[in-house]
Order: C-alpha cells, then structure tokens, then sequence
C-alpha cells in the first residue's frame, strides 16, 4: 500500500516536472508568478548575543530569481535553515521560462545589480548571457570549495555551463534520451533481450509493428523542429554533429546515414502520421499501448506509470538508445543551471547559496522530492534515488557517462536551426532524397551560423 501511494504521488510529481524541460519548448510555469521571502524571523536577538555562533553574512540580502519545480519547492523550505547557517536572506522570485528570460535581459541590460543568484536554461542561454557579459565566471569560487566536489557533476553537464574553459553555470536538473518499451509485446513477439545496436533497434521494430491491429513498432518524434532533440542521438550514433569545427555538418556522409536510418525506420514501423508528431502524440500513443517501443525524454516517465491514464502501467520497461556505427550517444541534458549576475553586489553571499542549494546533502533532499539530480554521487546512492523506478535508475547510470551534454546546435538562433534541420528529417521520413535535402537545409544552417560569428 506504501509503494502504490508512493508511486502515485510521484507521478503527480514528474507530471509537473516535465513541462519545465528545454527540450519540449515550452514556456508555461510550473507556478504562477510568485516572490517568495525566505524569512520573516528576525534574527536581531542572536546576532546581538555573544554567546551566538558566528555568522559569516550576518545581516546579508540577495535576490535570487528563478523557476517554479520540486527543487525550487524543497529548496524554499529549508531556507530558514540556510539563514540561520550563514545569515544571509533570500528574496525569492519564480517567474514563467520566457517572463525569466526577459526579466534577466531587462535587468543585466541596465547592469544587473538587482539580481543575484539567476537560474538560466544552459542550452539556449548559456552564449547569449556570457557574450552579453551579463554572468560572472565561477571558477575562482569552485577552487576555493574543494568540499562542493565539482567533479561529481556529469562531465555533459559541466560542458554545457562553459564558455571557453570557464564555468557560468552549476547544472542543476537534467534528462536524458531513453527507449521506453512495451514488455508484454516484447514477450508476446518473442524478443527476449533488448536492442544494443541500431540495427537491432531496426529489427525489433519490424518484428513489433503490426499495422493491422493499429500498433506501431517504434514512435519517435517527427515534426520538423520537434524532432531535432531525439534524432540528436541517431546523427551521433552514426558519427555525425550538427556543427563540426565551427561549420554546419548535416549534409556530410555520416549526417546523411543518419537522417535516412531515422526515415525509413519511422515510415516503416512508426505510427501512421508520425511526420506530425511531437512528444505528446508519441507518448499518447506508447501509453494507450499503440507502439511497442517510444524514444524520448526519461523525465515522462510518470505518464507511462500514471495507472489512471496509461493502459499499459504495469508493462513498462526502458533502456539505453541503441549503439550505432560510432557508439551510443544519447543527449543527457542539463535543463536548469544557477549562475551570478555579474552585476550582483553580494557575489560571495551568491556563491554561498549556490554551494549550498547544489551541495551534496542537499541535492540528495531535493532528488528524494522528485528533481533528477545532475550529480553522479546521488544517481548511484540507492537512497537518495529510491523514488525513481529502480530499472529507470539502471538505465540512468548506464547513460550519464556516455551522454552528450546537447541534444540540438549549440548556438544563439537555436531555434530557427532547429527549423532548418528537421526539414531533413520531416523530408526523411516522407521518402524524400535525403541527400537533396541535406544540402539545401546545410546551405541554410551555414548562413545562420555565419551571422553569430563574433566581430
């Protein structure tokens, strides 16, 4: 009875979760528009007590602005705990993704030093703030904190927060591509093991897809710009990227392989419409038990579990995305970092709260309330994970050290890229010359790239 309720609630949870991630674009809260003070308890007395013990930011304020999620939830409940430590004040504010990021541009534009701590979003913000000047390097910080151990933060994750060798950005959440499977169907067509290479991947959804009863063998995201994310780790898996020494690279050989794998795999045994599909469409889908297999984000787990909506609760299972010709390369995403404005007036104070929040123990409170940690040393303490299902925790363990820290280019104007390149992949799978595609989607990509080279 305790593991049913327990695995109810955290699948209203990972519900809430999954809105927030970058990968999905979206821009609605997690929670309205809030400030949130971190404590109305005066500390007056103490500090004036000389029996008090030592409070190295005694009478400190910092304005830390950010987003609505269970860490957010769990971090704002211990801040008392964090002002009686250090005596520093947290004003806290959570806004919408889109109404962050322009409160962050509006505010570092006239210098920033109304704000903090910031939580920005690594893959769309991390060029924009540095180029901009507008986050403060965080290196000298991390040398001085041997205790924070930054090394236990995933190398993708670590990558993704730094500019040039130098750190903006602690991960604070992430999500990792995965293959979610049907274990009754498997069972049923005989399938004993899962798929290690793509080639198995291939012949695994030929032996499920069964059009006749409406099942698909494989639904992976199809819409053009939709697409992008989950096809990353195909066009890595067969030794392409995006960008390659600073040059658009999908019209190369490996890129072309890739995009025509991905193609013929969904127009032969994905769902029929799937060209239009998104992460929503799939996931219906998998969870009406209409596709034996679904490629996607690991952080949508609780719809597949939600026994209320999915039909196939009790018959879920993941693994990690297939091998091709150069490896498995799935995307393992940071979704949130923390940085510090570089306008800020308490950076010391800033850097204190940053340490803390993202520290160890910490991180174990708040993945035990549902946010997936960006910290190996949480992943592998069984405690620390035990409310994530234990063969979902395996795969996560199996993906962090291969995972790439992007699942889409690396740039600025990262959405319009995003258009250019799933035209390919929409083109892919509507039987189009790939080949043709590539080169004019190359053509496009390569001006776009041209237009953020620094001057």
């Amino acid at each position: 009875m305790k593991t049913t309720k327990r695995l109810v609630c955290l699948v209203m949870v990972m519900t809430m979760l999954v809105t927030l991630f970058a990968a999905c674009g979206s821009g609605k809260p997690a929670a309205d528009s809030t400030a949130v003070n971190s404590s109305t308890a005066a500390n007056s007395s103490a500090a004036g007590n000389s029996n008090s013990p030592a409070k190295p930011f005694d009478g400190t304020k910092i304005n830390y602005i950010g987003f609505g999620a269970m860490w957010t939830n769990e971090i704002v409940a211990s801040l008392d705990k964090f002002k009686e430590e250090t005596g520093i004040t947290v004003n806290f504010q959570q806004l919408a993704n889109d109404q962050l990021s322009n409160k962050i541009a509006v505010s570092s534009a006239a210098g920033g030093s109304d704000l903090d701590v910031i939580a920005f979003r690594p893959l769309q913000e991390t060029l924009l703030f540095t180029n901009n000047g507008w986050v403060e390097p965080l290196d000298g910080y991390i040398s001085k904190s041997p205790e924070f151990d930054v090394n236990d933060f995933f190398t993708s994750g670590k990558d993704i927060c730094a500019v040039d060798g130098k750190m903006y950005g602690i991960p604070l959440m992430t999500e990792r591509e995965i293959v979610y499977y049907n274990k009754e169907m498997f069972a049923q067509a005989g399938i004993t093991s899962v798929p290690k290479t793509m080639d198995e991947l291939l012949e695994a959804a030929k032996k499920l897809n069964n059009p006749d009863k409406g099942i698909a063998g494989i639904a992976i995201r199809g819409k053009g710009s939709d697409a992008v994310t989950q096809f990353s780790g195909f066009l890595r898996a067969f030794g392409g990227d995006f960008i390659v020494d600073g040059k658009a690279a999908i019209n190369t050989p490996e890129a072309i392989k890739a995009f025509q794998f991905y193609g013929d795999l969904l127009k032969n045994y994905g769902p029929a419409g799937v060209a239009n599909m998104g992460w929503t469409e799939t996931q219906s889908l998998f969870t009406q038990g209409k596709a034996a297999m679904r490629i996607d984000a690991d952080s949508q787990y609780g719809f597949a579990l939600d026994s209320k909506s999915s039909l196939i609760s009790d018959k879920v299972g993941y693994f990690v995305l297939p091998a091709g010709p150069a490896g498995a390369k799935p995307f393992n995403i940071v979704a949130w970092a923390l940085g510090i404005s570089s306008g800020s007036k308490n950076k010391d104070a800033s850097w204190e709260f940053i340490k803390w929040s993202l520290g160890k123990e910490m991180d174990v409170k708040t993945a035990l309330a549902g946010n997936p940690s960006t910290r190996n040393s949480t992943w592998t303490n069984k405690e620390a994970s035990k409310n994530f299902p234990a063969e979902l925790v395996e795969v996560i363990n199996q993906t962090n050290p291969i995972g790439v820290g992007t699942d889409r280019p690396f740039m600025i104007n990262v959405g319009e890229a995003r258009t250019i390149i799933g035209t390919v992949i929409t083109g892919a799978i509507l039987g189009k010359d790939v080949t043709e595609f590539a080169n004019k989607a190359n053509e496009d990509f390569q001006k776009l790239l041209d237009k953020e080279v620094k001057k």
